[in-house]
This record gives structure tokens, C-alpha cells and sequence, in this order.
């Protein structure tokens, strides 16, 4: 199920990706990739989701980490030309939009995931909680191009609020 999401975004990234820009949303995808391995990190044993192989995925991307890295190293920088390279540059709703449309597109593929089982959530997490989630990094990265301390900040603020919210154990 994860490698079909893999192939999907690769697939979206060439047609319709800015490479042209790549270089200047290379620091961008670095603070993504970050934050995402951070996630890893932190919530090893006591994740809020957790990718589950299904189909082809038990051979190309057999546990959540791989899956994980995957995402990281082989989904985001395909979406990041697309999202950061065609984001709206004047229109306040336009950008919200854009934003939004994104945070649906992940939401849309996260339900897919849980119907099929490819993903599970633990200690409180849903599909609710998922896209108000999804809405964050988007516009997170937004602000990253603009101010990457104030996006730093943010995450800071966002990652100990969530992790007051939903109480995972730290990991020892």
C-alpha cells in the first residue's frame, strides 16, 4: 500500500515539481525530513501512528521505520517541488487553498491507509486529529522558506503541545 503512495507522489513530483527551485527548497526539505525522523526518534516504542506493510510493502518496505524513511527520503522531496514550487504568491486565499488542498491530499491518503490497515493509530490519535495534524506541516513549511527560526519555534511549540495532549511515554 505505501510503495503504491511512494509511486503516486514520484509520478506527481516529475510532472508537475519546480525543479528549477529544488536548490533553494533543498533547506526546506531538510527541516521536513528532520522533523519527520524526530518523530521516529522520540516515539520509537510508544508511537500515535504506525505504517503497517500490506501487499508488496511486506517485501519493498517491510516495517514502520522503512516505511517512515520512505516517506522521508522518497515522498517528500517529490512533493516539496510541487507544493513549495507552485505555491500561490498573492492572494491570502489562495494560499490558504493551497494549504488546505494539501493537508486534504494527505488526509484522503492517511483514510485509504487506515481502511487498508497500513496504518494504525494508538493513544488517542484519529483520523480527526490526522488532519489537523496535516494542515500544520503545510503551512510549517511555508514559513520555513520565509523564516526558518520562527518555523523552528513553531514546531517546538506544536511538538510539546501534542505531546501534552496525547501523553506517549518518553522513550527511556
Amino acid at each position: 500500500m505505501q510503495t503504491s503512495f511512494v509511486i503516486f507522489f514520484i509520478i506527481i513530483g516529475l510532472i508537475f515539481g519546480v525543479w528549477s527551485r529544488f536548490k533553494e527548497f533543498y533547506p526546506t526539505l531538510l527541516f521536513w525530513i528532520i522533523g519527520n525522523l524526530i518523530y521516529d526518534i522520540l516515539l520509537y516504542h510508544q508511537r500515535v501512528w504506525e505504517f503497517i506493510p500490506v501487499g508488496i510493502d511486506d517485501i519493498l518496505l517491510p516495517n514502520h521505520l522503512i516505511i517512515s524513511l520512505a516517506i522521508s527520503f522518497a515522498i517528500y522531496p517529490f512533493v516539496i517541488v510541487v507544493y513549495l514550487g507552485r505555491f500561490p504568491s498573492k492572494s491570502l486565499f489562495k494560499k490558504i487553498s493551497w494549504v488546505t488542498l494539501w493537508a486534504l491530499l494527505f488526509q484522503i491518503i492517511e483514510t485509504i491507509a487506515y481502511f487498508n490497515k497500513s496504518i494504525s493509530h494508538h493513544h488517542g490519535w484519529s483520523l480527526m486529529w490526522s488532519f489537523m495534524f496535516n494542515m500544520t506541516p503545510y503551512t510549517i513549511l511555508v514559513i520555513h522558506q520565509w523564516k526558518p527560526w520562527v518555523a523552528w519555534s513553531l514546531s517546538v511549540i506544536k511538538i510539546t503541545i501534542l505531546f501534552i495532549m496525547f501523553d506517549p511515554p518518553f522513550p527511556k
